[in-house]
């Protein structure tokens, strides 16, 4: 067949035209919205319940469903479903669609308030999780109960990880969550605060739990806990009770041990322990014992000091009567325990032999305060030093000398804290914006063996100007009148420097920081109802209560000369 050229020509025309049609819809379909539409971000939630919430007289045979707004990861409602009280046996759960039925292998209790929660775990299929958790609230009697506890839990980590279970004292007079089911669980909000909503009236133990495993146990060593300060009482007329507040952190539950231990010279023996010790145990000589047990006639070293290293908490140091290089002794420790309170073994022991080594080598400087030409020293600043081993103190009378930028010496008090470390407090407060010099006196410093520290150490600080200071002031008062034992308040600055300061009071009532540098500050404080000192943080066996604590809730900001007051506050109940 043959073509005219205006044929070909419009061929040539038609084909051109569809290639840029092609061309076109191809770029169209490329610039359009991508596939699937826009990302999902709205979280679920739900949009009904079987029964009705408030609902009362429900049967004891009423299926339990929860009805999402949109269907939601299935594996997310695990850990984030709770059932109050908890039945006694398990419980399954079916699925149809978006709506959650909850199987008990029991009938519903008689005249008993039940609370399903569900917490902000949940997640629908895009990973959006619920906004705030959830309570379904009904009877099988003829009422709602409507009694809460309310609180807040502190500690390190996310609050949401954080459940509290309760306990109703009257069903379970000794609860241990170790082995015990909580009977009522919820979950903590993103401020670390709570509420436990529709119990019945009783008294009940509450502890705070981050469950890692999700085994709805308490495993001690690796689940925090914090212990409750007291329990919660609801009555028919006073059906409110809080806010009670739980300190959350993992327990140490491992007792302390020997690592190693061997003679340094013919009278010291050092011990290395899998952790710190407490200090008061380590300084008492009756808690170790040195003997050759498998001689025919045992002979017992004497121990002439015993003291826990400033410089590595991880070691206590005896010091000895003169060993017998011949012997291989046994060193025996008891009554010794870690910061926690864990008590060593009873059969904890270790091989020592003896070494017929002289001391020889003299005492070291290893640490002190203020360090040198330091420029931000406070004017009550207590100075301080370590050594590196026991100083002979009953000899170490002024062995330091505190002078000004005149020359003239500032008197003060020296108080040894241990063998190897001493504080110097002047007796006055030192002048701002002043350069002081401090002079360790070595001809008056020697070890227990006579050997005398080298040389005089000497050290220059400058303290702060007073212009630059300021001061936190406030009160306290304790809503339980009947409490005894001293408050300790604490302030810890959120910047550098850091600065920590402490307060201690007999009984409520007003309380002071002095010299404080200018930043932003946080508060706390205890009631030291033992009297050891420190806050002590409830135990599970034998059950006891934490002490009693406060947070102050806002930061305090401190500005030069201008005295920060009226951080007024109570501690509760």
């Amino acid at each position: 067949m043959k073509y005219s050229k205006n044929t070909f020509g419009l061929k040539l025309i038609s084909c051109a035209i569809a290639g840029i049609f092609l061309f076109l819809i191809a770029s169209c379909a490329r610039q359009g919205m991508p596939p699937g539409g826009p990302e999902d971000r709205t979280p679920p939630r739900i949009v009904g319940t079987v029964p009705p919430s408030g609902a009362t007289h429900v049967s004891t045979s009423t299926p339990i469903q929860l009805t999402f707004s949109e269907k939601v990861e299935q594996k997310s409602i695990n850990d984030a479903l709770f059932l109050a009280p908890a039945p006694k046996n398990p419980f399954r759960l079916k699925w149809h669609g978006k709506t959650l039925s909850i199987i008990l292998a029991d009938s519903l209790l008689a005249n008993q308030t039940y609370l399903v929660t569900i917490g902000t775990g949940v997640r629908d299929r895009h990973g959006n999780p619920m906004r705030e958790s959830f309570t379904l609230a009904f009877s099988t009697g003829a009422h709602l109960d409507n009694g809460q506890i309310t609180g807040r839990v502190f500690g390190k980590g996310s609050p949401l990880s954080i459940r509290i279970w309760g306990y109703l004292l009257r069903l379970m007079p000794a609860p241990n969550p170790e082995t015990d089911l909580a009977q009522y669980i919820t979950q903590c909000d993103a401020q670390g605060q709570f509420r436990l909503k529709n119990l019945s009236p009783g008294n009940y133990r509450l502890f705070a739990l981050n469950d890692k495993d999700g085994n709805r146990r308490y495993d001690p060593g690796y689940d925090a806990i914090g212990f409750p300060t007291r329990d919660a009482s609801l009555t028919p007329k006073d059906s409110t009770d809080g806010p009670l507040f739980f300190r959350v952190a993992v327990q140490d539950t491992t007792p302390p041990e020997i690592v190693s231990a061997f003679a340094t010279d013919a009278n010291h023996v050092q011990i290395r322990m899998s952790e710190p010790v407490d200090s008061l145990d380590a300084e008492k000589p009756e808690n170790f014992a040195i003997s050759t047990p498998k001689e025919k006639t045992p002979q017992r070293l004497a121990l002439q000091m015993s003291y826990r290293s400033f410089l590595n908490p991880n070691q206590i140091i005896l010091v000895t009567a003169p060993q017998d290089s011949s012997k291989n002794y046994v060193l025996k420790l008891r009554s010794i325990h870690d910061r926690a309170g864990n008590l060593i073994g009873a059969s904890d022991s270790i091989a020592v032999h003896g070494s017929a080594r002289p001391d020889t080598l003299p005492p070291q400087v290893v640490r002190v305060f203020p360090v040198d030409s330091a420029k931000a020293v406070l004017p009550d600043e207590i100075l301080s030093c370590a050594f590196s081993e026991a100083i002979d103190t009953v000899q170490a009378d002024s062995v330091l000398l505190l002078q000004d930028a005149n020359g003239d010496t500032i008197p003060g008090q020296t108080l040894w804290l241990q063998p190897d470390v001493f504080q110097f407090k002047p007796l006055k407060f030192l002048e701002g914006n002043q350069f002081y010099r401090w002079h360790l006196l070595s001809r008056r410093i020697f070890d227990l063996a006579g050997n005398p520290l080298k040389t005089d150490s000497t050290k220059i600080f400058r303290v702060v100007p007073q212009d630059t200071l300021s001061e936190i002031a406030g009160s306290v008062q304790d809503a339980d009148s009947s409490a005894t034992g001293p408050i300790f308040l604490h302030l810890l600055q959120t910047n550098p420097p850091h600065l920590k300061k402490s307060v201690k009071l007999d009984k409520p009532g007003a309380y002071q920081f002095n010299n404080i540098l200018p930043g932003n500050y946080g508060l706390s404080a205890f009631r030291d109802k033992d009297r050891n000192g420190k806050y002590s943080k409830g135990q599970l066996k034998p059950f006891r209560f934490s002490e009693r604590f406060y947070f102050y809730p806002d930061t305090i900001l401190v500005r030069s000369r201008w005295p920060n007051e009226g951080n007024n506050f109570q501690l509760p109940k």
